[in-house]
């Protein structure tokens, strides 16, 4: 609630100031916003692992992967193709002030007391630490879910791919519109296989689950250096995407299953295994970004070379295997 709070309070500050151009100020309110949202995301992950069964985790997660895929693409298709980015301002803060009441009213949670109001700074450091020796486990699934996002990260240079690869002039010409094009189709495929991917799982592990996915989104990579059509690539990103469904489904409920302690920590130790993603998204284009510009430079030209995407498909490559490792 104090996270939603303080982002329905930052959306409103934000819209203020990209309205008035003010750059800086936009900035350190985006860092609060993000902030915000990181102990909302806290919360809601700490609670659906308090309200639901352990035996229907595996249902639950494919059900969250499936709502986090489609809530992309509604939000794809409204801001690529139906409102002005004004307007999703207004959009996001009409999505907090209903779906906040409706978690409040939906979930019930019981109220534990702490033992001292004051702050143990030296256990706030511990919490940043996993032991691979006492929580092995949780160890390699933290490690695992920095690299799947280090994988999903190189998608942030398919724009330039389109733009530089494809040789049907429509698509170069119109590269953004068909960026968003792909990463409907891509997500939309995501939230399908995602919501049957998690009960399927239950019949052949979850481990396989994630082999498959990585294997998938690995081949549909190396993919990417073989075609130069858009319809190749629409193919390749439905692939993706299942791919992506098919970790979603299982990347919630392999989590809860491998938490050093559910009943005492619980809520701890998945926001630190959230910061995982943020690790991951942060350390991929680090990278993959350096490697496309020293790769595909051309001296004089703003486009990058074929070499250049090959580099960072076999660096997304590499991010899938240790994913998978």
């Amino acid at each position: 609630l104090a996270g939603n709070g303080v982002l329905f309070c930052m959306v409103g500050c934000l819209y203020l100031a990209r309205s008035m151009g003010w750059g800086n100020v936009y900035l350190l309110l985006l860092l609060v916003a993000i902030l915000a949202l990181n102990v909302a995301y806290t919360g809601f992950t700490g609670l659906v692992s308090d309200m639901i069964p352990a035996d229907q985790m595996s249902v639950c997660s494919g059900i969250m992967g499936g709502c986090t895929a489609m809530g992309a693409v509604f939000g794809l298709i409204c801001i690529g193709f139906l409102i002005p980015v004004e307007h999703a301002y207004f959009l996001y803060a009409l999505t907090l002030a209903t779906c906040t009441p409706l978690t409040w009213y939906a979930a019930s949670e019981t109220r534990h007391e702490c033992g001292s109001s004051e702050i143990n700074w030296r256990k706030v450091r511990s919490s940043y630490y996993i032991s691979p020796s006492s929580h092995g486990d949780f160890f390699w699934v933290f490690i695992s879910r920095m690299f799947y996002y280090m994988a999903v990260s190189v998608q942030i240079y398919i724009l330039y791919y389109l733009r530089d690869v494809m040789t049907e002039q429509v698509v170069v010409d119109n590269a953004k519109s068909c960026t968003a094009i792909l990463c409907i189709v891509s997500q939309g495929a995501s939230g399908l296989v995602s919501l049957v991917a998690g009960t399927l799982a239950d019949r052949t592990g979850r481990k396989p689950a994630i082999y498959t996915a990585v294997t998938v989104m690995a081949l549909v990579y190396i993919g990417y250096c073989f075609v130069d059509t858009y319809s190749m690539v629409i193919l390749l990103g439905v692939c993706y995407g299942a791919g992506n469904g098919i970790y979603i489904s299982v990347d919630y409920a392999l989590a809860v299953e491998c938490l050093p302690s559910q009943e005492s920590d619980g809520a701890k130790d998945l926001a630190l295994w959230g910061v995982a993603a943020f690790l991951g998204t942060m350390f991929g284009p680090c990278v993959a970004g350096p490697l496309l510009a020293w790769l595909g430079h051309q001296p004089g030209s703003e486009h990058y070379a074929f070499v250049g995407y090959v580099g960072i498909m076999m660096c997304g490559v590499l991010y899938c295997i240790g994913c998978g490792s």
